[in-house]
């Protein structure tokens, strides 16, 4: 793609046993993801929290809102930029019918914190997929992409 800059730092993160927030067979697959796409986008983020979590009342401690906060907001595994286009990668180790929802709820996040991005491009990888879901991806426009043999480093 003419124009793209290559993701700053890439080989980091195809060097790490683990990404941020991801276990490491989740990793793997996210570096075999990462490998294939580098070229094709500007930036990436990791563990990405969206939206508000769980609000408590007013006048819960400090601490305890910033504790909430932290563990109730949703966390998108990884969002890569190509100028104002996101795209959303949530990586499973088998792709089954959950990550349609979260996708779809990301996205929605992602567009209501930050107006200035002109498209959202959505993509669940993983090593296997059920195979009854595959169509209800594709059918909410989302790309689904298989990375059998990714393996975590040693």
């Amino acid at each position: 793609m003419l124009g793209v800059v290559p993701l700053p730092n890439i080989d980091v993160y195809l060097g790490a046993a683990q990404l941020p927030g991801s276990t490491p067979l989740e990793s793997a697959i996210a570096r075999a993801w990462l490998k294939e796409h580098q070229a094709e986008y500007d930036r990436v983020e990791f563990n990405v929290r969206l939206g508000e979590g769980v609000v408590l009342p007013p006048g819960s401690p400090d601490y305890m809102q910033k504790f909430v906060r932290a563990s109730t907001t949703k966390r998108a595994d990884m969002i890569l930029y190509n100028g104002n286009v996101a795209t959303i990668v949530e990586v499973k180790i088998r792709i089954g019918g959950s990550a349609v929802g979260q996708l779809l709820l990301y996205k929605k996040l992602l567009l209501a914190a930050h107006p200035e991005i002109a498209d959202v491009k959505l993509i669940a990888a993983g090593s296997t997929i059920e195979q009854d879901v595959r169509d209800f991806y594709t059918g909410h426009d989302i790309t689904v992409e298989i990375f059998p043999l990714a393996a975590p480093v040693s």
